[in-house]
């Protein structure tokens, strides 16, 4: 393992802690490292959830490799919008079929968003209650980082 793949690792576990920390509804269970998903949490013998780890992303903001890319110089945030939210969950939903195959109960999307930058101009929490979107996951998240707050978004299948 590249000292830069270590590095993410370390990230998204502190991310999914973080996560864990804060979504009062996560399910007890152990978690373990995966690929496609990120994540899976063994609930028991019979019961699994993927969790796949992504970060916002935009049609024109370049990817980086780092859930934190404020640290980034230069670096400019994703407009916060319903764009980009269905752009980075459409980009996953492309990926279902590759996660269906480890045969899980349930797969969740936990899109981090670093809006520390990023002019929110609106209260966060109505707009998304607003927003429904269109995926093949049981259950997406958005967890805003800097204030470590987590929004279950509205899906429909």
């Amino acid at each position: 393992m590249s000292f830069n793949q270590y590095s993410q690792t370390l990230e998204e576990l502190s991310i999914m802690e973080q996560f864990r920390d804060e979504y009062t509804d996560f399910p007890k269970g152990k978690l373990l490292k995966s690929e496609s998903p990120d994540f899976i949490l063994k609930i028991n013998t019979k019961a699994a959830i993927g969790i796949e780890l992504t970060k916002l992303h935009g049609t024109a903001v370049r990817k980086e490799k780092t859930h934190f890319p404020r640290q980034i110089k230069g670096y400019c945030p994703p407009e916060f919008n319903r764009e980009n939210i269905e752009f980075t969950i459409r980009a996953k939903n492309e990926k279902l079929p590759i996660y269906q195959q480890k045969r899980l109960n349930q797969l969740w999307l936990l899109i981090t968003a670093d809006l520390e930058e990023s002019p929110v101009s609106f209260n966060l929490h109505n707009k998304l209650d607003n927003w429904i979107f269109a995926s093949g996951f049981q259950k997406i998240f958005l967890f805003e980082l800097k204030n470590r707050k987590v929004f279950d978004l509205n899906i429909q299948f």
